[in-house]
């Protein structure tokens, strides 16, 4: 066994494919707006929304693979407790509105058992696994400024979305009532978590796990919003707001490719330090 980069549970992986396979399913089946896909939803979605959340289910896809196809505690370092503060807050949102779902659709029972079920297992292995040393080295300076301002940035816009969901939303290309704003906090929550995480010490395989999961988390919800409006044509491209979302999404996809950029700096080995700024 790698000392330095012990492996993670087999539950762990076992679990991690199993949403690679619901991810395969609910993003690609929601990104292409799938009828079998689209019927099966616990709740009913517009043009937007559907190919909104298939596109965060796809760039999900990335982290999950990654994760499952490694075994290992990097990067599952990373990808772990994104899966973690996604489902729950998706959990916990879903219970607010419980409204929205109808327990006589067995869809809704899949839904909170699988999330639930999938935030108990991210939560109890980081548990576990709380005593175990970081792998990686500290970043230099530079990019532990970059990684912090973007923990902020997006920490900033997904606590909007929950605290102030009426106002946040106003930004939003589409009108989304407050159930899809509490969802939807998790689009800029979740990369910010990883942030913090690789701002405390990183791997080249942590670098390249969250530099490639953001590369698809900022460009698939532009390519879904661009899909929508060929089919609906309602988003007002001359709306500074519009440009205003897509400009964020850009940004969390050019901070993957930054990160991509700082794995290669690190070299062949995923453990050796670069000084470099």
């Amino acid at each position: 066994m790698n000392r330095s980069d012990p492996s993670i549970s087999a539950v762990l992986i076992a679990v991690t494919w199993l949403e690679v396979a619901v991810l395969i399913v609910a993003g690609g089946g929601l990104l292409i707006a799938h009828d079998t896909v689209v019927g099966v939803w616990p709740w009913r979605l517009a043009p937007f929304n559907l190919r909104y959340l298939g596109a965060l289910y796809a760039a999900a896809l990335v982290a999950a693979t990654l994760q499952a196809a490694s075994g290992r505690w990097s990067p599952a370092r990373v990808v772990t407790p994104m899966i973690f503060v996604f489902t729950l807050v998706v959990s916990v949102y879903s219970f607010v509105h419980l409204d929205r779902f109808d327990p006589a659709r067995v869809e809704m029972w899949i839904w909170f058992v699988l999330y639930i079920g999938v935030c108990l297992n991210a939560g109890v292995h980081l548990w576990l696994y709380r005593d175990r040393p970081a792998p990686g080295t500290v970043p230099s300076s530079g990019p532990r400024r970059a990684l912090l301002l973007q923990a902020g940035l997006l920490g900033s816009c997904g606590a909007s979305l929950l605290i102030a969901p009426d106002i946040a939303s106003r930004l939003w290309p589409w009108p989304i009532d407050r159930f899809h704003a509490h969802l939807y906090s998790v689009s800029f929550l979740t990369p910010a978590i990883g942030a913090l995480v690789l701002w405390r010490s990183a791997t080249a395989l942590d670098w390249r796990a969250l530099g490639w999961t953001q590369l698809a988390w900022g460009s698939l919800p532009v390519l879904g919003l661009w899909l929508a409006d060929a089919q609906v044509r309602r988003v007002d491209w001359s709306d500074g707001a519009t440009w205003g979302w897509i400009g964020l999404f850009a940004t969390i996809a050019g901070m993957g490719g930054w990160m991509l950029w700082q794995a290669r700096r690190m070299g062949e080995n995923p453990r050796e330090s670069s000084a470099e700024e």
